[in-house]
């Protein structure tokens, strides 16, 4: 069993972000204490929590150095979850909402003395039904077959055709959002995503980095989601870092094993010292790891992590 950190004096800068607190946890200062027993100094506020949940954590005084928008969690006036709701719809009633519990989240973020809220830009509504034939044909080891290439190509197409408008109304919310969290203190962290159909691709992040007028916004790396689409032939992980390690102001840091994401960092395929090669000394760290992981894994990344040179 690794030693507390905590019980060392040992408090490292880093997160844990609440996703891990997911059905684990009968109160939130349960959550707190354990990531402290595990040296973690500060906490993520993750979408996921509820607005009974955040009360919790806000309660036990924890240092939160980043909210992960929306937060908290809730249902929009259509009824679904407001993390469905998109930045980049052409739905001018969704996007308006979207943006509304965005500021709502850098309200949080003002209030309780964190750093940056992260966000999520968008998706492109291309057909769902392509990306998850290509994962399946990439867990049945078919990834160099013609079917994939043609899926893949195909899938390509339809967000190359279907971008741009969804694109123009990613950075108009973005350029609304960024003076919401300027004359709030706020920096928001554009985050690379998972799905490919999802905005920003890394040519789109540079756009939308480079529409922001002053010091509001920045790259937040997550490093799953690179990953994961290194994996399924898309853009490699390596890039994302090179392209825009001066912009980085955050990281979720979390393994993958081929297309499943959010381990233990060190427990999966990552390349941990390209990682550390491109991470910029002032970027935020949080573990952004499942809530399916056992105590004794997660008690093991702060080690790992400094071991590697993250930390």
């Amino acid at each position: 069993m690794v030693k507390s950190s905590e019980a060392r004096g040992e408090l490292f800068r880093v997160s844990l972000s609440t996703m891990w607190a997911q059905g684990r946890f009968k109160h939130m200062a349960e959550f707190v204490e354990k990531a402290r027993e595990f040296g973690f100094a500060q906490i993520e506020a993750h979408s996921s929590l509820s607005p009974e949940m955040l009360n919790e954590i806000i309660e036990t005084a924890v240092s939160i150095s980043s909210v992960h928008c929306p937060c908290p969690n809730s249902l929009s006036s259509n009824g679904i979850a407001v993390s469905h709701l998109s930045l980049s719809s052409t739905e001018e009633i969704e996007r308006r909402e979207a943006i509304n519990y965005a500021n709502k989240t850098i309200d949080l973020a003002s209030k309780i003395g964190a750093k940056t809220v992260v966000l999520h830009m968008g998706e492109v509504p291309v057909n769902a039904e392509l990306e998850e034939k290509l994962r399946r044909l990439y867990e049945e080891g078919l990834a160099r077959s013609e079917i994939y290439v043609k899926v893949k190509e195909e899938l390509l197409s339809e967000r190359k055709s279907k971008a741009p408008l969804h694109l123009a109304a990613a950075m108009e919310s973005l350029e609304e959002l960024s003076e919401y969290g300027r004359r709030r203190g706020i920096m928001l962290g554009l985050e690379n995503r998972v799905y490919f159909r999802e905005i920003p691709d890394i040519n789109e992040m540079e756009e939308l980095l480079s529409s922001v007028e002053g010091n509001c916004a920045g790259y937040w790396h997550d490093v799953g989601h690179a990953e994961v689409q290194q994996h399924l032939g898309f853009t490699r992980h390596e890039e994302w870092l090179r392209r825009f390690s001066e912009k980085m102001i955050g990281i979720h840091l979390h393994d993958a094993l081929g297309i499943s994401d959010h381990l233990v960092p060190g427990k999966g395929n990552v390349n941990w010292d390209t990682v550390a090669k491109y991470l910029p000394g002032a970027a935020i760290r949080t573990c952004e790891i499942n809530q399916q992981v056992g105590e004794q894994l997660v008690e093991e990344a702060i080690p790992f992590l400094r071991k590697v040179g993250i930390l």
